[in-house]
């Protein structure tokens, strides 16, 4: 009878033991980012389908969407988003949403080289939709500054169905090399009316955040260089501009910090991200403080 209850309660032990390894197990997968061991090629993957592509175009699709919607995403990086698009791509050539969502969670990475390569895959593959071209432009323009490029991929947008007169409008001023940061906050605001997954969405809601903050920089900085001209000094503080008439209020900062004016190098920063983007013309890589997508670092206003 001893040995029988002895036996039981060893046997409780290990079960319990057990249900705490898997208890911490558990904890342990879930804190670490979700990620992709490996990604086939699609050459491979059509002729493995065995006239199956459609269902295994939504496996991998259904791969994409929890890699892109993983919480860590970011603190993952998206290393595989390219090939696994790519892959939902080759087995479905007309899967519109894979090109777009793909492009666009690329740009707000930084990946422009893969972000155009999926969208311009789009425009020759996929179904005729405008968003594919016109995000290209968005990424020549506001992430290179080339012009030319962006208003060549914004006419062959303007051209396509559903593709609103803004478009037309956007296409002109960029051929006439008239972009500023109030034209990439007007080609996201077009975009983002026309997006509807989740993830889509929230890139371009960033992005339009770090062109806000960067259009509302600039505007500061020209009230500065106007109160330098008038007073013969820099301002101390951003609120100066107000005391002097020269604008209303400080506009609010997108990522919910505030406006500082920096004495180091004269220039407008937020005290939440660190982002400023350098306009200029002609072909330029892109110039950020920080990558797109990563936590800031933290600054201390002046």
């Amino acid at each position: 009878m001893f040995d029988t209850l002895r036996a039981l309660a060893l046997g409780a032990l290990a079960l319990a033991g057990a249900s705490v390894l898997n208890f911490r197990l558990a904890a342990q997968i879930q804190s670490r980012p979700y990620d992709v061991a490996h990604v086939p090629k699609g050459s491979f993957m059509r002729l493995a389908s065995l006239g199956q592509r459609g269902l295994l175009s939504d496996l991998y699709w259904l791969e994409t969407v929890q890699y892109v919607g993983d919480s860590k995403a970011d603190q993952r990086g998206y290393d595989k988003l390219y090939p696994l698009v790519d892959l939902v791509t080759d087995l479905d050539p007309r899967h519109g949403y894979a090109y777009q969502t793909g492009g666009i969670v690329l740009s707000a990475a930084g990946r422009l080289d893969e972000s155009d390569r999926i969208l311009e895959k789009g425009m020759e593959k996929g179904p005729p939709w405008w968003s594919f071209p016109f995000y290209v432009a968005f990424n020549h323009f506001f992430y290179r500054g080339d012009y030319a490029a962006a208003a060549r991929y914004a006419e062959i947008a303007a051209r396509r169905p559903g593709a609103s007169p803004n478009i037309s409008h956007l296409a002109v001023s960029l051929a006439s090399k008239s972009g500023a940061p109030e034209q990439a906050v007007a080609l996201i605001e077009e975009l983002r009316r026309n997006v509807a997954d989740e993830a889509s969405a929230a890139k371009l809601d960033e992005q339009l955040k770090l062109a806000i903050l960067e259009r509302d920089a600039q505007r500061l900085e020209a009230a500065v260089a106007r109160f330098r001209t008038e007073r013969g000094r820099d301002v101390e503080s951003l609120d100066e501009l107000v005391g002097a008439g020269i604008v209303p209020a400080i506009p609010p900062d997108p990522f919910g910090g505030h406006y500082t004016w920096d004495t180091s190098d004269r220039k407008v920063h937020s005290s939440a991200n660190p982002f400023r983007f350098q306009f200029r013309e002609g072909p330029h890589a892109p110039r950020f403080q920080h990558q797109p997508g990563q936590p800031a670092p933290e600054r201390t206003p002046p």
